[in-house]
């Protein structure tokens, strides 16, 4: 029967006579078997090279290459290496035979004349398993793919890890689950100087500082014994000999069960950081020994301004006494030109004494002792008082005055002396700086927060936006263009500033020099705050 590929399972018959041919074909003339003719060996071999076969039926005496010999050339084939392999033979009929049939790899040895039952049985028993061996066969193939694919994955991720290792600019180090080290990458090597062979295992420890030595000996071994996390500081030796600070982090590798399989170091120069830690804590450190002799030193003025104001307020007092009855005629009647130095003298003495009270209000304040009251307050009010004692500064000034203010302003809750003050010093300023032009003065309550919002605006000189930033500090006076000149040392705007924020309020300042300055702020009604 010629060769044939199909579906069927295909059986190769090997006989140098055709009529042992048709006897075998005769016994197996199956529907489901493929029964492929070869005369001899050689002939076998090259339908073997063609296709897979489920069984083959092998002469042994064959001229050419007997049947042990194709045998043998057949399972030197990889594909070949499984297919069973019957010898049937009239001729060699010996145990010997047998046992070399059995040792090239057949899996019977039938001798001739042969019941034809019972080869029927034998072949498709063996025939059965060609599926199974086929799988097998594939699966085996496959494995071993997939272990050489494996093999290569590692093979380039084993490197990679190396690449990347390398690449970083830091030291890296693999260490076994005792904590001795069987990996470094290349900056180890050209930081410390060190071959793997000089610090393998635990040759490293003579890279550590000996001060740092013992220390982080102690904690590394209770990071293993703990399996946990380990991250420590300590100073690594460079080549030439000096040491630097490093960051040094271990991380464990565990396994499903929680066990250490290795650990992970990296090792990060930190000795710039370092020495500008240290340059930090020596500039804070020298921060506030200045801070503290600043306060110091503040302390001291701020007791020798009350202590001098407190002198100056008795004979001031006096002075303002008997100007009012020299002025009254107490002492007899007053004449026009000594009328005039008396108001001049009293005038003097109220602004010295203003001068005197804001001194004590500013070492109040910044004693923390100043106290802030919380009754109604009614603006309206407070504004005809302030502007009844500015009337005299009004008078010398080409100034308008102009009024916004809502005819609903609310009565707040809040410290009246406070904001009687405040605006006093605002606008007196506004006055001070504005020889010619206006003052507008406007209020407005607001709901949300419930509160008063304040804007004092004038025309006046106006400031460099420079001196915006330090405005409110003590004892700054602003320069102003062209020369002019104001009285007063530079608290008033402190005060102002520091009385807003003990209310809880806000104050904001925009000025331009040659076009006016606009302070603006907002008084809460501290009785949403609970006071």
């Amino acid at each position: 029967m010629a060769y044939r590929k199909d579906s069927r399972a295909n059986i190769l018959l090997v006989d140098d006579h055709p009529e042992n041919l048709l006897a075998l074909e005769a016994v197996l003339g199956l529907p489901n078997y493929n029964l492929v003719r070869a005369r001899s060996g050689m002939e076998a071999l090259r339908f073997l090279l063609k296709d897979d076969f489920s069984l083959i039926l092998l002469d042994v005496a064959m001229p050419g290459l007997n049947g042990f010999e194709t045998a043998a050339l057949i399972r030197e084939r990889p594909k070949c290496r499984n297919i069973p392999i019957i010898f049937i033979t009239a001729v060699n009929r010996t145990e010997a035979d047998a046992a070399r049939g059995y040792a090239v790899g057949a899996l019977d040895y039938i001798i001739k004349p042969f019941e034809p039952d019972m080869l029927r049985s034998k072949v498709a028993a063996l025939v059965g398993t060609h599926p199974v061996r086929r799988r097998t066969d594939r699966a085996g193939s496959e494995s071993k793919e997939r272990a050489r694919e494996l093999e290569t994955l590692e093979r380039i991720s084993g490197q990679r890890y190396k690449n990347l290792a390398n690449a970083v600019p830091h030291i890296i180090s693999i260490a076994r689950p005792d904590g001795s080290i069987d990996f470094f990458n290349e900056r180890w090597t050209t930081y410390t100087g060190l071959t793997f062979k000089e610090s393998g295992g635990w040759g490293w420890k003579k890279a550590i500082c000996p001060d740092d030595l013992a220390p982080f000996l102690d904690g590394w071994k209770t990071a293993v014994e703990s399996r946990a996390n380990y991250q420590t500081e300590c100073r690594l030796r460079q080549q030439g000999g000096a040491y630097r600070w490093h960051l040094l982090m271990a991380l464990p590798e565990k396994d499903e069960k929680g066990n250490v399989m290795a650990w992970l170091w990296t090792a990060t120069d930190i000795d710039d950081q370092k020495r500008l830690e240290g340059s930090l804590r020596s500039l804070v450190a020298e921060l506030e020994e200045k801070k503290s002799e600043a306060e110091a030193a503040n302390r001291v003025k701020s007791r020798f301004v009350s202590n001098v104001s407190h002198e100056l307020r008795t004979p001031l007092n006096a002075i303002l006494g008997y100007t009012a009855l020299l002025l009254d005629q107490h002492f007899g009647e007053v004449s026009p030109q000594q009328e005039e130095v008396l108001v001049s003298l009293r005038r003097n003495a109220r602004d010295l004494t203003n001068l005197i009270e804001n001194l004590l209000d500013l070492s109040r304040i910044e004693a923390g002792k100043i106290e802030i009251r919380s009754e109604p307050a009614d603006l309206q009010q407070i504004i005809s008082e302030v502007f009844e004692g500015l009337k005299h500064m009004l008078s010398q000034k080409k100034v308008v005055v102009r009024w916004k203010i809502d005819s609903g302003l609310p009565i707040i809750r809040s410290d009246p002396f406070r904001i009687r003050q405040i605006l006093s010093n605002l606008l007196s300023n506004a006055f001070k700086f504005t020889e010619k032009g206006s003052v507008t003065f406007s209020a407005e309550g607001t709901a949300a927060p419930r509160g008063i919002l304040i804007s004092v605006k004038d025309s006046g000189i106006g400031m460099p936006k420079e001196a915006l930033p330090t405005l409110f500090e003590p004892f700054k006076r602003v320069a102003r263009r062209g020369g002019f000149h104001a009285d007063g040392v530079g608290i008033g705007l402190t005060i102002v500033k520091e009385s807003i924020e003990l209310l809880g309020g806000t104050i904001k300042v925009q000025s331009q020099q040659g076009k006016g300055t606009t302070f603006t702020l907002f008084l809460p009604d501290r009785t949403e705050k609970g006071n």
